[in-house]
């Protein structure tokens, strides 16, 4: 009965097939580092049409109460924040691709 049962990373490696990620450990790291920048440049791309949106006060607010709207002041702390964001987005890109290059890069026999 055992014989008939196939680990699901047996399966797994049988559609891969080494052709997509790699074949060895090194080259799926530098694969999963690569769809992490992606992400992350997609990310860091709302976030920047957000801060468009927050600095150049285009957005709305309509109060339930039919009051007035609130002061600009929080979309400008909003736009502060997003900023702030977007600068931990740089730096992560910028660590991701770095990573990426190291292990991409041939080692020297002196290690560095």
């Amino acid at each position: 009965m055992t014989e008939n049962v196939v680990s699901f990373e047996e399966k797994r490696l049988e559609r891969l097939d080494g052709t997509v990620f790699g074949s060895t450990a090194e080259e799926s790291k530098i694969a999963a580092i690569g769809s992490q920048i992606e992400f992350a440049k997609r990310e860091l791309e709302t976030v920047q049409a957000y801060i468009d949106l927050a600095y150049a006060g285009t957005i709305t607010v309509t109060m339930n109460d039919c009051g007035d709207p609130p002061p600009q002041q929080p979309f400008a702390h909003l736009g502060s924040i997003l900023s702030n964001y977007e600068q931990v987005l740089f730096d992560r890109i910028a660590e991701l691709e770095y990573e990426q290059e190291v292990l991409s890069s041939p080692a020297d026999d002196e290690g560095y």
